[in-house]
């Protein structure tokens, strides 16, 4: 597989596991404070293993990490996320695009005004 696809692979991915409502407001949890997938669970009207897998796609994506620590197991926001960094990059790209367009319809449109 060549970079340009595992870097469309990632992009992807990171994108298919914040396409979730669930796994966001998880992602928003996790961002303030590592957590328990227990702890995790109050609150949601979701059961413990529904959380235990959007918890493993959010892994595997790389949004988040999990470490041991004794029976439990703490998550944590990956700090070198590649997804995330990719998914910014993206969201600027377009934004620019976007940019780009509206200002030339902007020019056109005050063309079309002094005509």
């Amino acid at each position: 597989m060549t970079a340009s696809r595992r870097s469309s692979a990632a992009l992807d991915q990171t994108f298919a596991a914040l396409a979730d409502p669930t796994r966001r407001m998880l992602i928003e949890r996790i961002g303030r404070q590592p957590y328990r997938a227990g702890d995790l669970c109050r609150g949601l009207s979701i059961s413990r293993p529904a959380v235990s897998k959007h918890l493993r796609v959010l892994r595997h994506a790389g949004l988040v990490t999990a470490t041991p620590q004794g029976r439990e197991i703490l998550y944590r926001l990956s700090p070198a996320s590649p997804g995330l960094g990719q998914v910014r990059a993206y969201v600027e790209r377009v934004s620019r695009l976007w940019d780009d367009a509206l200002q030339a319809f902007k020019a056109f449109a005050e063309q079309e005004d002094t005509r």
